[in-house]
Parts: C-alpha cells; structure tokens; sequence
C-alpha cells in the first residue's frame, strides 16, 4: 500500500468524523459537537469499506480549513448524504452562509429592523390558538435567517415557550432543536446585540 495511499484515506477518514461529528450534532438529541470535541465512534477499516469513501477525501481537498464550516453550512438545512454535497448547490449554501456570517450585524439588523416596522415584539413572538408566530412563519419563508432567529431566542428565550403552546407537533419540534443546536456555532456580542434589540424594539 502506497504512502500516498494512506494519505488519502487518512484524509478522507479525518473528513469523515467531522461530517459524522456534525450531522450528529444536529440529527441527535443527545450529541453535542461542541462538549465532546467533534469525537464520534468510527473506525478506519469500517470507513474503507463504504462506497462513497472517496467523496469524503475530495471535500478535504476542496474545502482544506473551511470543511467543518462547510459542513455546518449545509447540515444545519438538511440531513444531505456525502455525495449530495459535491454539487453546485452544496458550494452555493456554503457561500451564502458565509455571507451572512461576514455581515452577521448587518443581517440582524435589517430583518429585525423590517420585522418590527409593521409589529411589536411582543406580537410577533405571540403564539395565538396554538398557531406559528409571526417570527417563526417568517423563518420557515426564509424572510429571517437562522442567525437571527437564535440570537433572538439566545437574548428573550421564546422558543420555550413556543415548544410548549404550538399546537402541531411535526415541524416545529425540528426546527426547535435546530434553533438550540444552531446556537454552538453562532459567535457574537450578546450585550451588543441585547442593545441594538432593545434599540430597534423603541422605534
């Protein structure tokens, strides 16, 4: 077996556990990325054995210090097998959410700011009959980013007490554990963003 044999399946076994390590973070209820490290149960021999261990090293080789990002990029929307995250789409995704994380401040600004132009805070966190708030509708119409929805819930903590009154218990219930899962990997001023809160919430 040649060394640049070893190499790439070294490479593509390293790629491996941290696309494991985040899928698990976000499709577990117990696992959490973050507190263990990235550490999963796998094993060389048994990855060698899947058919689709090469898309793993040519993710590696494409994306080098950006994979883990990559990966948070698109299982935090969707459970995608590997080879699904070869494509275009897959590249476009990773793109976008590194736009939003460049421009995190801006981003929180200008949905909140739109959000509040027509409702208070408290009407669109308000959970009437059991229905989806006004917040959350406009996340599941890609009008709010994810970034913002949990850094909002990160500053009042809603999404408790959307958990217990929603009255349908198949999509929020996803999307309630993504809003939590999500929070690990979102890095911002709390007391900044409280403040620019509390700002655009006077206007």
């Amino acid at each position: 077996m040649s060394d640049h044999f070893l190499f790439n399946s070294r490479e593509g076994f390293d790629a491996y556990q941290l696309y494991l390590g985040i899928k698990l973070h976000f499709y577990s209820k117990t696992y959490d990325f973050v507190k263990y490290n990235g550490v999963v149960k796998a094993e060389l021999p048994s990855f060698m054995k899947r058919k689709d261990k090469y898309h793993f090293g040519k993710l590696s080789r494409t994306y080098k210090h950006e994979l883990k990002d990559f990966f948070i990029a698109n299982l935090s929307e969707k459970d995608y097998w590997v080879g699904d995250l070869l494509d275009k789409e897959a590249d476009r995704r990773y793109k976008k959410w590194k736009n939003n994380k460049q421009k995190l401040a801006y981003l929180f600004n200008t949905e909140v700011s739109t959000l509040l132009k027509t409702f208070k805070i408290d009407t669109i966190l308000k959970v009437d009959n059991g229905q989806h708030p006004r917040l959350l509708k406009s996340y599941m119409s890609k009008k709010v980013s994810l970034e913002t929805l949990c850094i909002m819930d990160s500053i009042i903590g809603f999404s408790k007490d959307w958990e217990r009154l929603i009255s349908e218990k198949v999509v929020y219930p996803d999307i309630h554990i993504k809003i939590n899962k999500y929070k690990s990997f979102i890095h911002y001023d709390h007391d900044a963003y409280k403040m620019k809160l509390l700002e655009l919430c006077s206007q």
